[in-house]
């Protein structure tokens, strides 16, 4: 799942680690602070990584800049309806598992789909500046 691009895929492995603690805690029927603190660090992270990885595309003129932006944007909107949900539930195990699941999935196939593309945009553009 890397893209090639040191300072995105150090990002990802934070963005993944922090799903592994949620996934750990569910296991462990300890999910609940768990979540918690995950859904703080995920809303800030996520947007600070998406908004580093959107300026670096944009800067190599990567194809699929807009298509990164869009999921992006999708992806904030469906954490803040699962969040939502979340708090409003009182720490619900059928949502803290959905929360998993979708971040699982989403993760995954998008830094596969569309992150790895942008990785080799960024590497070829470096390679030509060189």
């Amino acid at each position: 799942m890397s893209t090639g691009v040191p300072t995105i895929d150090t990002q990802h492995k934070e963005l993944i680690a922090a799903t592994n603690e949620i996934g750990d805690a569910i296991e462990k029927e300890n999910w609940a602070n768990a979540i918690k603190k995950l859904l703080v660090f995920l809303k800030f992270y996520a947007e600070w990584h998406f908004g580093n990885e959107e300026t670096c595309a944009a800067k190599h003129h990567c194809p699929m800049a807009g298509v990164n932006q869009e999921a992006h944007k999708k992806f904030i909107d469906t954490f803040g309806k699962l969040h939502d949900r979340y708090c409003q539930s009182d720490a619900s195990d059928e949502i803290a598992h959905k929360i998993y699941d979708e971040l699982c999935e989403w993760l995954v196939s998008h830094i596969l789909r569309i992150d790895t593309q942008i990785g080799a945009c960024i590497k070829d553009s470096l390679a030509k500046q060189a």
